[in-house]
């Protein structure tokens, strides 16, 4: 299966955050890839995720990734996981945008129940 997703040509899709923009990548059972602009100043706030691991790949700027009670101001080329049920946040403290790649792996139940 291929999958080319346009990024540069698509429109940002605004969210329910003020100063967070997204631009899907990819959409399966198995997992999702998007791209999320954080603008100046902006905070995506704490939540977490039952059956999935999130993670964040940085592409520009310098945003601060919290996982559960632990901060990292993190730089181009960091690769962080969110743990599954574990609370985390997204912050933008520069005064440019930041741009990271966004994206979860979804986990199945198995047979005995974990």
């Amino acid at each position: 299966m291929h999958h080319i997703a346009a990024a540069a040509r698509g429109p940002w899709q605004t969210t329910n955050i003020e100063g967070v923009l997204g631009h899907d990548l990819l959409a399966l059972p198995e997992g999702t890839a998007k791209l999320i602009r954080l603008l100046p100043g902006a905070r995506y706030p704490r939540h977490q995720h039952p059956a999935r691991t999130e993670y964040a790949y940085v592409l520009a700027g310098t945003p601060r990734l919290i996982v559960a009670d632990q901060a990292y101001d993190a730089a181009v080329g960091d690769f962080v996981t969110f743990p599954t049920d574990t609370p985390h946040a997204l912050e933008n403290h520069a005064q440019v945008e930041a741009l990271l790649l966004v994206g979860a792996v979804y986990h199945r139940p198995t047979p005995d129940g974990d």
